[in-house]
């Protein structure tokens, strides 16, 4: 009896604290290894990734939780669980065709992906899902250092005065034998509620040092995440222009329901990006943009928006053929 009253104050304990080991962390290291994981990127989810290890944490603190009735202790280290990574290799021998996934959790991957293909050469590619926009990879290479700085932005859709919605930037790292996994993460609501606009980013950075002959190899990896707001695109018109001005041909569509490559009209000069959108309030707002052909070799992808299920927005792009 006196264990269960034990173990129930324990717990009482931890939910007047829970939401403060929300921040905490795994050691990034391989069970069973000193080897420390490499970060890889970041899965964005619209609700926390509970993993934390009750039964790990009370077997950790449970003299000083009863010693010390309303003492809060932070340091949870080796209290989060990671879920590692389910891979679809789509029958490719090329990491950036495969589908990664965690448990059927509903979310989107920035990942820069790491592989040593048949020559032992270290490869990596970029991997974002539908709902990542602008996504960029730079990698900075030297004879003792790597880095690697990832960045995207996410859209979403403002849904009214009384549904902020939170979004999390959770860590993925990658073990030296080549598993992922992902940690909880820090998490921001999105503030502009009403009106389009650039709204804020979460930055996760980390470096791993390992020794190789007696020469200590550095790999460095930043991953920014940017927030911004944008009213549900409804109706995008594409409007073909020749050098005079004058309209050749005039489309509607339904966003996200563009054709994959287009070819214009003979005359064409330049394209006319029309996006209706319309905000939380029921109002309209029109946006414009050109795109203009200064050379027949040209390769040109018109860029449009369309929102997805989960309130997120996404790109599509479409190929142009210059008939011209």
């Amino acid at each position: 009896m006196m264990k269960n009253k034990q173990r129930f104050l324990m717990i009482t304990l931890l939910s007047c604290f829970m939401l403060m080991l929300a921040g905490c962390s795994l050691a990034k290291e391989d069970a069973g290894n000193d080897t420390k994981d490499t970060l890889i990127g970041a899965f964005i989810t619209d609700e926390y990734l509970d993993l934390f290890d009750l039964d790990a944490y009370l077997d950790g603190n449970a003299s000083k939780l009863l010693q010390n009735p309303g003492t809060v202790i932070n340091d949870t280290d080796g209290c989060t669980n990671p879920l590692y990574a389910k891979t679809d290799r789509k029958s490719s021998k090329d990491p950036s065709d495969w589908k990664i996934s965690f448990d059927g959790i509903k979310g989107l991957n920035l990942l820069n992906l790491i592989w040593t293909d048949e020559n032992d050469t270290i490869c990596r590619a970029l991997q974002s899902s539908d709902g990542i926009c602008d996504a960029q990879i730079d990698w900075t290479e030297s004879d003792n250092s790597t880095e690697t700085v990832l960045s995207a932005t996410i859209y979403t859709v403002p849904q009214g005065s009384d549904k902020s919605p939170a979004y999390y930037v959770n860590p993925v790292y990658q073990t030296s034998d080549g598993k992922i996994y992902v940690v909880p993460g820090s998490g921001i609501s999105n503030s502009s509620i009403s009106d389009e606009s650039d709204n804020m980013s979460i930055c996760l950075n980390d470096q791993t040092d390992s020794m190789e002959k007696w020469i200590t190899k550095t790999e460095k990896c930043s991953v920014t995440v940017r927030f911004s707001s944008m009213f549900k695109p409804v109706k995008i018109t594409l409007i073909q222009m020749d050098e005079k001005n004058q309209v050749l041909k005039q489309e509607e569509y339904i966003p996200g329901n563009l054709p994959d490559q287009l070819t214009t009209e003979k005359d064409t000069s330049y394209f006319v990006i029309e996006t209706e959108k319309k905000a939380p309030d029921g109002r309209k707002e029109i946006t414009r943009d050109i795109y203009e052909c200064k050379d027949s070799d040209d390769e040109v992808s018109l860029e449009t928006f369309y929102a997805m299920d989960n309130k997120i927005v996404s790109k599509q792009y479409t190929e142009i053929k210059w008939d011209n």
